[in-house]
């Protein structure tokens, strides 16, 4: 990738300007405070996965607490680190943490390169880069799709809200401008400028510290309903209430602390109404390696 004299000047100081912006705005999360150990960051970036930064706050303590280091962890049952995560959903991300954790503990020293991050379960391009950014400072690319949608507005004039430019061109770019020595500072800045001024649907263009640097902001401006239009979202099937993946964590709540148990204690527990499809629920657990069956009986695998 090549980048013209006055495009290169344009992003140099787009760089300066949310450095600046961040250095006064950045928001307080308690993994922010402890991002000097791999491990603590490892954490913090599969809780991060699917949930609301806010939420974390409250459970990486908790979790740290009881599973201080890699060794901790990987010598925890996985009914432990289940209970554990309790409240962040998506349980698959726990098993896979702990079994990070176990190949972790069979090394002599925590990666530093992002192959060998990527070889553990559960750690992908996103995952590896920001353990490398946050917790080694390394200058690599490190690109979500929040980060997507704020460094493709600078470079480019996105017509709609809701265009983005490729990631993988992002990433190129993101290893082009970010400030050598400054990557945690840097991705950090992206990510909070993403959530509170660069937002999906309804940008602040004009609160934005980099407006006159950014390709698209003066366009929304001038086209107020592309940043103000949302798309009609497809409403996920709700059970009793509540969608499956919710009756999925109760379900599997249940089982952690009660199993081995049946179907019928299952359903007397969370009180469940006929429309809960309990049965694929436990189906899926099976399959998915969650928890195993054994006669009319589930238990944690």
């Amino acid at each position: 990738m090549k980048l013209t004299p006055a495009t290169r000047k344009r992003l140099d100081q787009a760089v300066t300007g949310l450095l600046a912006w961040y250095a006064e705005h950045q928001r307080d999360f308690i993994w922010r405070r402890l991002r000097i150990n791999p491990y603590v960051v490892m954490v913090s970036e599969f809780m991060l996965q699917q949930t609301k930064a806010g939420m974390i706050d409250k459970h990486l303590p908790r979790f740290l607490k009881l599973f201080p280091n890699v060794k901790k962890l990987a010598a925890a049952s996985s009914s432990d680190v289940l209970r554990a995560w309790q409240g962040l959903g998506y349980n698959r991300r726990a098993l896979n943490l702990h079994r990070a954790a176990q190949e972790l503990a069979k090394m002599k020293r925590f990666p530093e390169t992002q192959p060998e991050l990527m070889a553990l379960p559960g750690i992908g391009r996103y995952t590896s880069a920001a353990i490398l950014a946050f917790a080694y400072n390394k200058d690599i690319p490190v690109v979500d799709v929040n980060i997507e949608r704020v460094l493709s507005r600078i470079w480019r004039k996105m017509t709609t809200t809701d265009q983005v430019i490729a990631m993988d061109q992002i990433e190129e770019l993101d290893a082009l401008i970010l400030p050598s020595g400054r990557s945690s500072e840097w991705h950090q800045a992206l990510m909070d400028h993403g959530s509170s001024i660069c937002t999906k649907r309804n940008p602040k263009c004009s609160e934005c510290p980099v407006q006159e640097q950014c390709a698209s902001g003066k366009h929304f401006l001038r086209n107020p309903e592309l940043a103000k239009a949302a798309r009609v979202q497809s409403r996920e099937p709700l059970f009793a209430g509540h969608p499956r993946r919710i009756w999925r964590g109760r379900v599997l709540k249940v089982i952690v602390e009660n199993g081995p148990i049946t179907t019928s204690a299952i359903t007397k527990q969370l009180k469940l109404h006929d429309e809960v499809p309990l049965s694929d629920i436990l189906e899926a657990l099976v399959a998915e390696g969650f928890v195993s069956k054994h006669r009319n009986r589930y238990s944690l695998r």
